[in-house]
């Protein structure tokens, strides 16, 4: 208790040249942190997104589908799956699609798209695409009129398309005939992913079944969502035993950028935080070097009076510690306030929101940052504090006591 008091009241002698150090790891975890917090925030937006957009967390199809997405290639008794699946536990929601690649046409233009077939009232249970529609772009087929359309508006800019515009859609049906109808738009969305929103339209299941002449009680797609995401992996094995006739994939395996991108950001935030802490190491060890030469006369008096070797390089190593730990809190306390206020408030990269946009990211973003990780710094900075004070520790030790108190 003594030596942690003494080596407590010590740090604090030199006032500047502590407080230089503490701001100096402050900064640096500060730097380090909300980097970390930046890309982690837009990493969880992208996958989100996806999630919420693009993929749900689970999808059942024919087990040939990725390889041919052939109109042909349909699951049956869609309405017993989904029935079966509403019941499984874990299960939130889920929604069947029929899809089909062809071509929309106004016009002044035509472009090749993925026509989905939705029930609007499931399909707003699993998907989030009726919350990018504003006040003054429409509706997801409030109104149940025939042969409506929601397109996105980067598709309608293209088309010169407009809300209660006519877009021709032609496709194969089910019998291998080219076939096709018009479509009056009645809503149009934009997510984040401008590339995505250009190449997707939706109708509803009902007019699509029609047109492709598809048979009852078939469709191309079923997408469930789960209360827990990270379950979806454990549940794709007990629900291929029980749908032996269809392919059912979690969203690692549909996507797998996705699972990609999250181990690419632990990587990352990884090589920051061995930067970060290296230049902290290094900083201390210059620091304590500094004080061991300054306190060389001091040392030399407190071994010369009975202070054993052991208790002056722990002295050292206590210093050390205190002054690393003082920093590391007030650099984690000060980057906890910035990244909680960047996480409501957002940080506005609308200057270039075209090019993030166009791979696939918001144009507002929102740092954070889990709770663990600003322990596991903790604990790294007080690992990092340990090494660096070792060598400073060692000089110490080997001051002789009658040279260290001649010493000027």
């Amino acid at each position: 208790m003594v030596l942690t008091k003494i080596a407590w009241r010590s740090i604090w002698r030199s006032k500047m040249r502590s407080s230089v150090v503490i701001f100096a790891i402050a900064s640096g975890l500060l730097g380090g942190l909300f980097s970390s917090a930046w890309m982690n925030g837009m990493a969880k937006q992208r996958v989100e997104n996806t999630f919420v957009y693009e993929t749900g967390h689970m999808q059942i199809h024919h087990p040939d589908y990725a390889e041919n997405k052939d109109v042909k290639k349909t699951i049956t008794e869609v309405e017993a799956k989904l029935n079966e699946l509403s019941d499984y536990p874990g299960v939130r929601a889920v929604t069947k699609r029929i899809l089909v690649t062809g071509m929309s046409a106004t016009a002044n233009k035509n472009m090749g798209v993925s026509i989905v077939g939705v029930d609007p009232k499931e399909e707003k249970e699993v998907f989030n695409i009726y919350q990018r529609i504003d006040s003054s772009s429409g509706t997801f087929f409030d109104l149940k009129k025939k042969n409506s359309i929601v397109i996105s508006k980067a598709l309608a800019a293209e088309l010169k398309a407009k809300l209660k515009s006519k877009i021709v859609l032609t496709f194969q049906d089910y019998n291998g005939e080219i076939t096709g109808a018009a479509f009056k738009v009645v809503g149009l969305y934009k997510t984040d992913n401008n590339p995505w929103d250009k190449m997707h339209v939706f109708v509803r299941n009902e007019d699509l079944a029609r047109v492709l002449e598809i048979p009852e009680d078939q469709a191309h797609e079923i997408v469930t969502v789960l209360d827990d995401f990270e379950q979806a992996e454990f549940m794709v094995t007990d629900l291929q035993s029980k749908f032996p006739d269809a392919k059912v994939e979690d969203w690692a395996e549909l996507s797998p950028y996705l699972s990609l991108m999250s181990g690419y950001m632990d990587t990352m935030m990884g090589l920051f935080m061995v930067i970060i802490l290296g230049a902290l190491g290094f900083g201390i060890v210059n620091t304590m070097l500094m004080v061991v030469l300054e306190r060389t006369k001091e040392l030399g008096m407190l071994m010369a009076i009975g202070m054993t070797r052991k208790r002056v390089f722990m002295m050292i190593m206590l210093e050390t510690i205190f002054l690393a730990l003082v920093g590391g809190i007030v650099g984690e306390l000060i980057s906890m306030i910035v990244i909680n206020y960047y996480n409501k408030s957002g940080i506005d990269l609308s200057f270039v929101g075209e090019g993030m946009e166009s791979v696939g990211y918001a144009a507002i973003t929102y740092p954070m940052l889990e709770g663990y990780r600003y322990i596991q710094i903790t604990i790294l900075v007080v690992v990092t504090a340990v090494i660096a004070s070792i060598y400073p520790a060692i000089k110490a030790l080997k001051l002789h006591p009658a040279e260290a108190i001649r010493s000027i």
